[in-house]
């Protein structure tokens, strides 16, 4: 079994954070970076399901510059196999469209049957790249999952998927698939100094845009695909109720103001193709005014103004 678990260097928010007063944006040369939770719990995870699956390989992967490779060594020094590292200049800014295009081209070279995440990020907190990288691989997704164990069925995994109020939903799912991992607790495995020695030894490869073969025009379109403005929700759409009789009783005007607000609601099943669905729905939304909000631009690119 092969699992890759994507991870990524954050800013550790227990220490006070240095700003730059003229750009507003983190000083990151000033700021200690730490793993990420979730990350840290991928890995965890990762090596929960070696200890259950002999023959199981777990690639690190870092998406960042050279100084996130300690925590690749520190994957290696508690059991991973191997670690890769992707940079090239200007990809700081880089947005969660454009890092699942870089993540998917990556499990497409390396294969894989499992890959975890974190299930967000301590920094930007979107929580949606492990939803894109599954939609471009086309396999399931699991997010947030709190435990991940195999199942019994061969080529199965069960995972422990946390729900509103404190319940748990047990989902068993079919391999290849996306988990996106949440961190509860803090790490419970320590490498020691040997291993941790070993790792520093060993060579971290690194690759660049053009090595996997991804430009960077295509990374720059994924980040701008759609850009957020201020909110702006769609216009109230109440009607006015015309007032009932005054020479009718009090139940009776109570009565008839009480149906003149209230509307009949009916409901349609789609079913088909997923790309029949969506246009069905995308034409529900449009003819009922949900999307007026949205402008067309002369590019292209959907915009809220």
């Amino acid at each position: 079994m092969k699992i890759l678990v994507f991870i990524k260097e954050v800013p550790d928010i227990r220490i006070p954070l240095a700003r730059d007063e003229r750009t507003g944006c983190l000083r990151k040369d000033w700021n200690v970076s730490v793993l990420n939770p979730s990350d840290s719990a991928a890995i965890d995870t990762a090596l929960v399901i070696k200890e259950s699956r002999p023959g199981t390989h777990i690639t690190l992967i870092h998406l960042g510059p050279p100084s996130g490779e300690r925590f690749i060594r520190e994957g290696l020094a508690l059991g991973c196999d191997d670690g890769l590292r992707i940079w090239e200049e200007g990809l700081d800014a880089i947005q969660a469209q454009g890092k699942a295009l870089i993540f998917e081209r990556i499990a497409r070279i390396l294969d894989f049957d499992i890959i975890l995440t974190g299930a967000k990020s301590d920094d930007t907190g979107s929580g949606q790249v492990s939803l894109i990288l599954a939609h471009h691989l086309r396999v399931p997704c699991i997010i947030p999952a709190i435990s991940v164990e195999t199942g019994a069925k061969e080529r199965t995994i069960v995972a422990v998927k946390k729900l509103a109020l404190g319940y748990r939903e047990s989902i068993e799912s079919p391999i290849p698939l996306v988990i996106a991992v949440e961190a509860l607790t803090e790490p419970t495995r320590y490498a020691g100094l040997p291993p941790l020695l070993e790792a520093a030894e060993k060579m971290i490869p690194c690759f660049d845009l053009a090595r996997i073969g991804i430009s960077t025009q295509l990374i720059q379109r994924a980040n701008g695909h759609v850009v957020w403005g201020p909110l702006r929700l769609p216009g109230s759409r109440l009607k006015p109720a015309t007032p009932p009789d005054s020479c009718l009783p009090a139940f009776e005007r109570i009565q008839q103001l009480v149906a003149g607000t209230v509307q009949r609601r009916e409901g349609k099943m789609v079913s088909g193709a997923d790309d029949h669905v969506v246009d069905e729905l995308f034409g529900t939304l449009l003819r009922e005014g949900w999307l007026n909000h949205l402008r067309k631009c002369e590019e292209g690119v959907e915009r809220i103004p």
